[in-house]
């Protein structure tokens, strides 16, 4: 799964890498191809024409929306979704553990007449009692071979 992550985020870093050139060559290019005019809230953009100034503020608004998508909108889908989503099954979860209390309160005579009536009619094997005569030699002690005689009589 790690692998598969990894490969998956190496590829979208690629391809946003490859959407920022070709967006950066087609702005370049199209801007110096006469007739062809970006413009911006009715006003048209010269990026040959930027100055230092204009760059840097470009280069701030840019950061501040790297950051505003790569935190403020997963903690969005996260609190906006995943939250509701976790609050509703922790409900369901209290919900079935109500019902599941419930009829063991509603079947619990039940349930003890059950365990009384398999009590006695369960078949239990009796073992059979061993009678231990006088004339029946006892068992030879541990670690002690039978030919040998033994010294508990």
């Amino acid at each position: 799964m790690k692998t598969l992550f990894k490969a998956f985020l190496v590829l979208g870093v690629v391809l946003v890498a490859g959407a920022l050139l070709l967006g950066w060559g087609m702005v370049h290019v199209l801007g110096d191809v006469p007739g062809v005019h970006l413009t911006v809230d009715g006003e048209e953009v010269i990026l040959s024409g930027m100055g230092l100034a204009d760059a840097f503020g470009a280069g701030i608004g840019l950061i501040v929306a790297l950051v505003v998508l790569c935190l403020v909108v997963p903690l969005v889908l996260l609190l906006g979704l995943g939250l509701p989503l976790l609050i509703l099954g922790a409900v369901a979860l209290v919900a079935l553990a109500a019902l599941a209390s419930v009829g063991a309160v509603v079947g619990s005579p039940l349930l003890v007449i059950g365990l009384v009536v398999w009590l006695v009619v369960r078949d239990k094997p009796r073992k059979a009692p061993r009678a231990q005569s006088a004339a029946t030699p006892s068992a030879p002690a541990l670690g002690a071979s039978p030919a040998e005689p033994s010294l508990h009589a």
